[in-house]
């Protein structure tokens, strides 16, 4: 392994020039052209004053942008702060301002200008276009080792505000590695990415760079064009959430709908039985699941093609054993081991495990556990072969659609409604999405379920608003004065093996 990813991309450049690297619509760009590009930009952010260790935040829709950005930020040892620009702008001025992102580029549409602009107070103004590829000589080495800062993830805390979660080069580096074995991501493939960039779909797309892969980037998820694209476009390998995948399957009748497709991996929530056993039939057996965080990405355990096998539906609950540089333990809340089959707190240790949650060592002291381990705020069992299954969370957290939901921050923003006087929201389940946000509102009067709905359009991003509301005349509460979800959530999901979708 090489110990930078700024190094990673640029023997990734020599190697296959002449390979397409990324393609959007009718257009395609070479590896070549991603180097000049991505050196173009490293030297306009140097001339704004970027340097090693300096953060840049990327506020860009999925296209091209993203990438020559992105490479351009870890070539210079620059520091990435990947931004979805499905963030309300408060959320994103806070992300801003956390990070002290000396830079912020932006762009408002697939293929539209990309404009880079000095970070001052969170709310920048543009300025200039984000710069074509051009004659630019590689950026200038800086001294950037493996324990520097690669990127600041943010992700939802329970403060309601976003905290940033530290990876070094060394983390960024680990995991693309873990990745391209365990996501079988091989030279020839041609990727399929819909889902964000600024998620999990953008190390996907280090890992084609790395790997001399073409990515086929798509401004977001669209049933029938994704069918289209894996009918006729040669896709081998794409990421989709199950509620994408019942889409697909909604859509593709008979015939052979993906005809190249070898690699489906998926991530949030398992797959309904019933629907694997069609998924396997429509589309063959494609099918990777993946377990992680943000504070571990992607690869904490995996569930493997041959695992989807609807003749063993005992694995069809889990997500896998741990992956080739993970490692998986479930423990007390002491932090003791279990035995198999014992219910506890899910932890996991690999060399791509957080530095650190940005300036708040408390936290990042109680993520730790002794020997690496981190605690991920799941609660599930070992079985005997070493197949995790997931149960509940400790965290106060919603996955919708493969999304995640910090109840808290809707929370934040629901009580502000002058009609609110209380709200607690939870996971209730849901075919598609896995889990739906719920909202429990204790009203004032004149509250109206439709007009809060309507409201919370100018207050939280689509996949966080709630897609159900209840009325009640008071909140249950534990002994220590807390409301007790545990109360609220047990009549939604009454009769399940898992609290959690």
């Amino acid at each position: 392994m090489r110990p930078t990813l700024g190094a990673e991309f640029e023997a990734a450049f020599a190697r296959y020039r002449e390979r397409t690297a990324v393609e959007v619509g009718e257009r395609s760009w070479s590896f070549a052209d991603l180097d000049r590009w991505s050196a173009a930009v490293a030297d306009q952010l140097r001339g704004l004053g970027v340097g090693a260790g300096d953060a840049v935040a990327l506020h860009l829709t999925n296209g091209v942008e993203f990438v020559v950005a992105d490479v351009a930020v870890a070539r210079l040892g620059a520091v990435k702060v990947p931004v979805n620009p499905l963030l309300p702008a408060a959320t994103v001025a806070h992300i801003v301002r956390a990070s002290t992102a000396r830079v912020v580029i932006g762009a408002t549409s697939l293929g539209g200008s990309a404009d880079l602009w000095v970070s001052d107070d969170g709310a920048p103004p543009p300025g200039d276009p984000l710069a074509a590829p051009g004659d630019v000589p590689p950026p200038e080495r800086q001294a950037v080792g493996p324990a520097d800062r690669a990127g600041i993830y943010f992700t939802g805390g329970t403060t309601g505000l976003p905290k940033g979660v530290v990876h070094t080069q060394a983390t960024a580096v680990a995991v693309q590695y873990a990745q391209i074995v365990e996501a079988e991501i091989g030279q020839e493939d041609r990727l399929l990415l819909t889902t964000p960039l600024a998620h999990a779909a953008g190390l996907f797309a280090q890992s084609a760079l790395i790997r001399g892969a073409t990515t086929v980037v798509e401004p977001g998820f669209d049933a029938a064009r994704t069918l289209e694209l894996l009918r006729t476009r040669g896709i081998t390998w794409t990421f989709l959430v199950p509620t994408m995948i019942y889409r697909l399957l909604d859509l593709a009748g008979h015939g052979a709908p993906a005809p190249a497709l070898r690699t489906v991996v998926y991530g949030a929530a398992p797959i309904a039985p019933t629907r694997l056993a069609r998924a396997l039939a429509t589309f063959g057996p494609v099918f990777v699941q993946l377990y992680g965080q943000t504070e571990c990405p992607n690869w904490g355990t995996r569930l493997a093609k041959s695992d989807h096998d609807p003749a063993r539906p005992e694995l069809l609950g889990s997500c896998g054993r741990a992956s080739i540089m993970a490692d998986v333990a479930v423990v007390s809340p002491d932090g003791t081991p279990l035995p198999s089959g014992e219910t506890g707190e899910i932890c996991l240790r690999s060399p791509y495990t957080l530095e650190s949650y940005l300036d708040d060592p408390a936290a990042t002291a109680a993520k730790f556990l002794p020997d690496g381990w981190i605690r991920t705020g799941d609660v599930g069992f070992l079985d005997a072969a070493g197949y995790l299954y997931l149960r509940d969370r400790t965290s106060d957290m919603v996955i919708s659609g493969g999304m995640n939901v910090y109840c808290r921050e809707v929370e934040d923003a629901l009580v502000r409604h002058p009609s609110v006087a209380r709200v607690a929201v939870i996971g209730v389940p849901h075919e598609d999405w896995g889990e739906a946000v719920h909202a429990v509102v204790v009203p004032r009067p004149g509250f109206s379920a439709a007009e809060l709905t309507e409201w919370a359009r100018g207050e939280l991003a689509a996949y966080a608003r709630p897609k159900s509301v209840e009325v009640v005349d008071d909140l249950p509460e534990t002994p220590f004065g807390k409301i007790d979800k545990k109360v609220l959530r047990a009549p939604h999901w009454a009769g399940r093996d898992r609290a959690i979708g």
